[in-house]
């Protein structure tokens, strides 16, 4: 029966740490040696419909720290120098199961050189190719073909879902490290290829200036919610309106995706109906109206109705403590928040909100949350130009009850309870380099957890989706 490679470094694995000092000697001469003697290396010439993309590193992990490579592609390779190397291998210091991500948004090509799902043959195991826009391409050969602490050939090193046609995000986990095909009695490594147009070319250049996606989580917290807590999460949302809810924040993470909205509506999540699980919701700013559904999968609102004026942002949250989210607005032009109870119906509008207050100035970007655990959400506020967070609990102006400095300009803020603990804190969303970072205590200090999450074209929204 074929094993399925789930534990990322297992157990087994550490026991091959006493012999890591000599691997992490031997990867950096043996690359060395190879690259003494060259075949005619093809020059990077071939034509792309477009620029490389804003590669990911492949694996995971810290250069010298958890992976090594140097320049081989051209290295002579068979018998006699019969062919020569096609990419670059990425060695992970004899540790097998190192998990190895998508470099860039796009469709899986093949599997174990198999174009169809139907055909993976695990014989053949376990590559994979992966097609980018603009004509470029990636291969990734060698992945596990073990179960943990064996080298048996039972294993497989892809990850669930990734076949033949899916899609993959960039950074999205798709196998892990290990020995398999010609590699087999090697060390561990990754060898990655990069084609344009159907035409290999030197990767080197390419890993040199990828991303790298260190390994998840800081402090030694990671996932951020404690076993048996209920913890928010987050949902990310892309240009296509794709959203992706992730059952928790660690990494790798099992995610949910499907299809909601048009591309320019604001995404939250709410939870509309009561019953614990916050589902999408959608605002449309150029004509006020609300789309909301009460479960999370692909479809038409549930709800529609319209609140506010064009431009208006919304904000979500249970603003009197009946268990049931609704949607406000902030109107910037006014510095106002105009807070509503109920949730509108059948395309008709609201009406006048129930009440509203100012905060001090337009320059900021609220947000809501429970901060005191109270079971009533309130608004904060972010301001760029201080990096400051400022938290009152109470919905209505004056000074702030809590303030302190959070995160750097450009982040995107988002509050949630993380840790399962009854009340929201927030945390910060850096677009440039696809991390979130979290705060647990609602405090200056340093993050209490951090990690990559990936590439979003609008704020990830945060909510308990299950």
């Amino acid at each position: 029966m074929r094993a399925t490679y789930q534990e990322i470094v297992t157990s087994a694995d550490r026991t091959l740490m006493d012999t890591l000092t000599l691997r992490r000697a031997l990867i950096p001469l043996l690359t060395l040696a190879l690259s003494l003697i060259i075949v005619p290396i093809l020059a990077e010439s071939a034509h792309a419909d477009g620029p490389p993309p804003q590669w990911i590193f492949p694996v995971v992990g810290t250069d010298g720290v958890d992976f090594a490579y140097s320049d081989t592609f051209g290295a002579c390779r068979g018998s006699g120098c019969s062919r020569g190397h096609d990419g670059v291998d990425i060695g992970t210091y004899g540790v097998k199961g190192v998990p190895v991500v998508a470099a860039a948004d796009g469709r899986v090509k093949y599997v174990n050189w198999s174009w169809t799902a139907e055909n993976l043959n695990p014989e053949r195991c376990c590559t994979i190719a992966i097609q980018h826009d603009g004509g470029w391409e990636t291969w990734y050969i060698h992945l596990n073909n073990d179960t943990p602490g064996t080298d048996d050939g039972l294993g497989w090193g892809i990850a669930d879902g990734i076949v033949p046609g899916v899609e993959v995000q960039a950074g999205q986990l798709i196998g892990w490290v290990g020995d398999s095909g010609n590699a087999e009695g090697t060390i561990p490594h990754v060898h990655w290829e990069v084609h344009v147009d159907g035409v290999v070319v030197n990767p080197t250049p390419h890993a040199d200036s990828a991303m790298r996606i260190p390994a998840p989580g800081v402090l030694g917290v990671d996932p951020a919610c404690a076993a048996g807590s209920t913890c928010d999460t987050i949902i990310g949302v892309d240009t296509a309106g794709i959203w992706s809810l992730w059952d928790q924040i660690e990494w790798p993470a099992n995610k949910t995706s499907f299809y909601y909205g048009n591309p320019g509506d604001l995404p939250f999540m709410g939870d509309w109906d009561g019953d614990g699980i916050e589902t999408p919701g959608l605002y449309r700013q150029s004509d006020g109206f609300v789309y909301v559904r009460h479960s999370n999968t692909q479809g038409i609102a549930d709800i529609e109705f319209f609140f506010g004026n064009p431009g208006d942002v919304p904000l979500v949250g249970d603003f009197n403590g009946d268990g049931r989210d609704t949607v406000s607005i902030w109107r910037s032009s006014h510095a106002r928040v105009f807070i509503i109870n109920d949730l509108g119906e059948d395309g008709a509008g609201l009406g006048a909100a129930e009440y509203y207050f100012d905060l001090d100035d337009s320059d900021v970007v609220p947000f809501v949350g429970d901060f005191d655990g109270d079971g009533i959400d309130t608004v904060g506020f972010y301001r760029a130009s201080n990096g400051h967070v400022y938290l009152r609990n109470s919905n209505t102006g004056g000074p702030a009850d809590i303030s302190f400095p959070y995160g750097t300009q450009g982040d995107q803020v988002l509050v949630g309870d993380w840790d399962g603990d009854g009340d929201d804190t927030v945390g910060a969303y850096r677009a440039s380099d696809g991390r979130l970072s979290l705060n647990f205590e609602n405090a200056s200090g340093p993050e209490d957890w951090s990690g990559f999450v990936g590439f979003f074209g609008y704020l990830p929204a945060a909510g308990r989706s299950s």
